[in-house]
C-alpha cells in the first residue's frame, strides 16, 4: 500500500471534475490574451542581460545558435505541453500532468521543483533590475546607486546587499498582497511597452551593425580561460594587501602606540596583568559627544575613501595584469609566423589593435610586475579546472577531453568559442525561454483551453525566439563580443556607440531601453509571483501543503497574504546576496528538469491511455518527446556540477517535507482507503481581476 500511494495518479476524469468544479477560477483568458501573458513572461532579464554575458564568455557572435538550440528544446516541450494542457485544463502546469501520469511521488518533486524555479526566476529578475535601474540613472545624469548597495557580496566582497532588488521585491509583494483591480489592458500595456523596446532596438541599433564584428575577430581573440580568471586573481591580492595592512595596524597601535595608561607599568616593560586596575569612566559631556561623533564620521569615511582605492587598485592591477597576457598572446601568434605559420591578415589585424589598446596599462613599478606575474601564474595554474567547469557537469565526469576535438573543429570567427561554447550558451540562455511555462499555469483560465492555450504557447515562444535572435544578432554587431557589457549588454551597447559618436539620440536611446527594461522585468515578476502561487494553490488542493497557510486569505484584501509574503521574503533574501550567475543556473535545471518530465508524461499517457480524447495532439509525438527528453537532459548536462548538487539538496529538503505532511495530508489517501473524495478547498476570493493579464477569481466581490 505504501508504494501505491506514493505512486498513485489521479485520472484524467478527475482532472475534468476539477476543471468543471464550482470553485474553479473563471475562464476569461482568449488566445490573445495568453499569447500576451506568455511573451510578458518570456521577455525579461533573459534578453536584456544574459544575451550579452553569454556572447561576451561563452559564445561569442554564435550566441544566435545557442538561441536557436535553446528555442529548439522549448519547441519539442511546448508542444508536449500543449496536449496536455489541452487534455487537463487545470492549474498546476507540470506538477498537474505527473500526478496524472507518474504518481504522486514524482509530481510532487515536479512541484517543490517549479517552486524553486520561480523563486529563483524572480529572485534572477530583481537582482539584474538594479543594473538597468542605475543604467537610467546614468543616461539621464542623475545620482546612482552605490556599487556596494547594488550588488551581492560574493560577487563583489566590498558590497554589502543588493538594495534595489529588495526593494522591487517588496514593493510587487506589497502590492499582490493588497490586491489591485486592473483588466488585461494593464499586462497588454506592460507587453505592448516591452516589444515596443525591443523592436526599436532591432531598428535602431541595425544601422550600427557592423559584420566585422561577426565575422573579422579571429578565433584567437576569444576571451581566454585566463582572462576570465584575472579580475577575480587580482581582487584577492588586493584583499591580502588590506588584510596585511590591517593587521600591521592592529599590530602598530598594540606595541608601538599602546596607552600607557591602561595598565600599570611592569617594571620590565612588559604588563603585569594581576596589577590592571580599572578606569571609573565619566560621563561624556556635550564637546566630548559632538568630537565622538565626529570622529565617526571620519572613520567612516576614511574606510569609504580605503574602499575606492581598492577598487581603483583592483582595476589597475586588472588592467596591467591583462595588458601583460594580451602581449604574451600577441608575442606568441608573432613567433609563430617567424617559425613558417601562414599569416593571417585579420589576425594581424587583431593583435595590432589589442596592443594599441593596453600599450598604456602595462606595470610601471618593479613592484607591480612582480604582482602581476604572480597573479598570471595563478590563473594558468587554475585555467585547466575553470575550463573543465566550462563544459559543466560533462567537463566533470571527464568527457570533454573526447570532445575537445569537436571544438577544435568547429571553432571559428563567427564560433571562437567552438561547439562547446554554442551549446554552455543555450543552457545558460535557456533562461530566457522559461516564460511560456506560465501559460500552462494558467489553463484553468482560459476561454476554449482545448485551442487557446496550444495557440499560446506556440505564438509566444516563436514571436519571442525571433526576436531574441535579431537582438543578439544587433548587439554582437554593433559591439564586439568581447566588449560587451554583461551587467546591461542592451542599454550600454547604446551608451558605448553614444560615446564613441556623440549622438545625443543615442544617448537618450539608452535611456529608454533601460526605462523599458525595468518596467518590462516588473511585468515579468508580477507574472512570476502569480504563476508560483497557483503552483502552491494546486498543491495546497492536493493536500500536499498546508492549507491554512498556501490556501490563507486575507479578510480585508481577499488575497492569499500569508504564501505571497513568505514567497516575497524568501525571493528578497536571495536576490540581495546570491550571484545572479547562480540564480540563473538554478533556474535553468529547474526548468530543463521540468520539460523533461513533461516530455515522458506525455509519452507514457500515449501508451497508458491512447483512448482519451487529445484536442490538441502533438505532431509526431514518438519522436518528438524523446527527442524533447534528449535534448533538455544533454543541456542539463552542459551546467556546471555544483548547480546539481544545490539541485540535489532542495530535492532533499523537499522530499523531507513530503514525507512528514505531504504524505499523510493527500487528497490521494481517500481514494487508497476507498473512500469518497473530499471537496476541493475553495481557491483564495480576490480582487476581480490581477494585473498581469485580467486573471480573474472565482469568488469576485459582490
Amino acid at each position: 500500500m505504501f508504494w501505491n500511494r506514493l505512486f498513485a495518479t489521479k485520472t484524467l476524469e478527475m482532472l475534468d471534475a476539477e476543471a468543471k468544479g464550482e470553485n474553479r477560477l473563471k475562464r476569461v483568458l482568449g488566445p490573445i490574451g495568453l499569447t500576451s501573458l506568455g511573451v510578458g513572461a518570456i521577455i525579461g532579464a533573459g534578453i536584456f542581460v544574459i544575451t550579452g554575458r553569454v556572447a561576451a564568455n561563452d559564445a561569442g557572435p554564435a550566441v544566435l545558435l545557442s538561441f536557436m538550440v535553446a528555442g529548439i528544446a522549448c519547441a519539442l516541450a511546448a508542444f508536449c505541453y500543449a496536449e496536455f494542457a489541452s487534455m487537463a485544463p487545470v492549474a498546476g502546469s507540470a506538477y498537474t500532468y505527473a500526478y496524472a501520469t507518474i504518481g504522486e511521488l514524482l509530481a510532487w518533486i515536479i512541484g517543490w521543483d517549479l517552486i524553486l524555479e520561480y523563486a529563483m526566476s524572480a529572485a534572477t529578475v530583481a537582482a539584474v533590475w538594479s543594473n538597468y535601474l542605475n543604467e537610467l540613472l546614468g543616461a539621464l545624469g542623475l545620482w546612482k546607486v552605490p556599487d556596494y548597495l547594488c550588488s551581492d557580496p560574493f560577487s563583489n566582497p566590498d558590497a554589502w546587499f543588493n538594495l534595489p532588488a529588495v526593494l522591487i521585491l517588496l514593493a510587487v509583494t506589497t502590492v499582490l498582497v493588497i490586491g489591485i483591480r486592473e483588466s488585461a489592458a494593464s499586462n497588454t500595456a506592460l507587453v505592448l511597452l516591452k516589444l515596443f523596446v525591443v523592436v526599436f532596438v532591432i531598428l535602431m541599433g541595425i544601422g550600427y551593425v557592423k559584420s566585422s564584428n561577426w565575422f573579422g575577430i579571429p578565433a584567437e581573440g576569444r576571451k581566454q580561460t585566463e582572462q576570465l580568471l584575472i579580475p577575480k586573481l587580482a581582487h584577492e591580492h588586493v584583499d591580502l594587501e588590506r588584510d596585511l595592512m590591517k593587521k600591521a595596524e592592529q599590530w602598530s597601535k598594540k606595541f608601538v602606540d599602546k596607552p600607557v595608561d591602561s595598565v600599570t607599568a611592569h617594571p620590565t616593560g612588559g604588563p603585569d596583568k594581576t596589577l590592571v586596575r580599572a578606569v571609573p569612566t565619566k560621563p561624556l559631556s556635550e564637546e566630548a559627544k559632538k568630537d565622538e561623533k565626529l570622529a565617526k564620521k571620519e572613520e567612516a569615511k576614511a574606510a569609504h575613501e580605503a574602499a575606492e582605492r581598492a577598487k581603483k587598485r583592483v582595476t589597475m592591477l586588472g588592467d596591467q595584469a591583462m595588458a601583460t597576457f594580451i602581449s604574451g598572446l600577441a608575442a606568441d601568434y608573432k613567433k609563430r609566423v617567424a617559425d613558417g605559420e601562414t599569416e593571417n591578415e585579420k589576425t594581424t589585424e587583431h593583435w595590432t589593435m589589442m596592443l594599441e589598446r593596453y600599450k598604456d596599462k602595462h606595470p610601471k613599478t618593479a613592484e607591480d610586475k612582480e604582482i602581476v606575474a604572480s597573479i598570471l601564474a595563478d590563473a594558468r595554474k587554475e585555467a585547466p579546472k575553470k575550463a573543465a567547469e566550462n563544459w559543466g557537469m560533462i567537463g566533470q565526469l571527464g568527457i570533454n577531453t573526447k570532445l575537445a576535438v569537436i571544438d577544435d573543429g568547429t571553432r571559428n570567427n563567427f564560433m571562437p568559442y567552438g561547439f562547446s561554447g554554442i551549446m554552455v550558451g543555450a543552457a545558460l540562455v535557456f533562461f530566457a525561454f522559461i516564460g511560456f511555462d506560465s501559460i500552462s499555469t494558467h489553463s484553468e483560465e482560459a476561454v476554449k483551453p482545448m485551442r487557446d492555450v496550444p495557440f499560446g504557447i506556440m505564438a509566444s515562444l516563436g514571436i519571442c525566439t525571433v526576436l531574441y535572435i535579431l537582438v543578439a544578432g544587433v548587439i554582437t554587431g554593433m559591439v564586439s563580443y568581447y566588449d560587451i557589457d554583461v551587467k546591461a549588454a542592451i542599454a550600454s551597447a547604446f551608451r558605448i556607440q553614444a560615446e564613441n559618436t556623440g549622438s545625443t539620440v543615442l544617448k537618450y536611446a539608452g535611456a529608454l531601453i533601460a526605462a523599458g527594461a525595468l518596467a518590462g522585468m516588473t511585468s515579468v515578476l508580477l507574472i512570476t509571483f502569480l504563476s508560483q502561487a497557483r503552483i502552491f494553490l494546486a498543491m495546497a488542493r492536493d493536500g500536499l501543503m498546508p492549507q491554512n497557510i498556501f490556501g490563507a486569505v486575507h479578510d480585508k484584501f481577499k488575497t492569499p497574504h500569508i504564501s505571497t509574503m513568505l514567497t516575497g521574503a524568501f525571493m528578497s533574501v536571495v536576490a540581495a546576496f546570491t550571484p545572479i550567475a547562480k540564480l540563473e543556473e538554478m533556474v535553468n535545471i529547474g526548468t530543463l528538469f521540468a520539460f523533461t518530465v513533461v516530455c515522458a508524461a506525455v509519452l507514457i499517457l500515449r501508451i497508458k491511455r491512447p483512448e482519451a480524447p487529445r484536442p490538441f495532439r502533438c505532431p509526431l509525438v514518438y519522436f518528438v518527446a524523446p527527442a524533447g527528453i534528449i535534448v533538455n537532459v544533454t543541456l542539463m548536462f552542459f551546467l556546471p556540477a555544483d548547480t546539481w548538487w544545490r539541485l540535489v539538496i532542495w530535492l532533499g529538503i523537499g522530499m523531507v517535507i513530503y514525507f512528514s505532511f505531504g504524505f499523510r495530508h493527500s487528497v490521494m489517501r481517500h481514494v487508497e482507503a476507498g473512500e469518497r473524495l473530499p471537496p476541493s478547498e475553495p481557491l483564495p476570493p480576490g480582487p476581480t481581476s490581477w494585473p498581469e493579464a485580467g486573471i480573474q477569481h472565482p469568488h469576485p466581490p459582490t
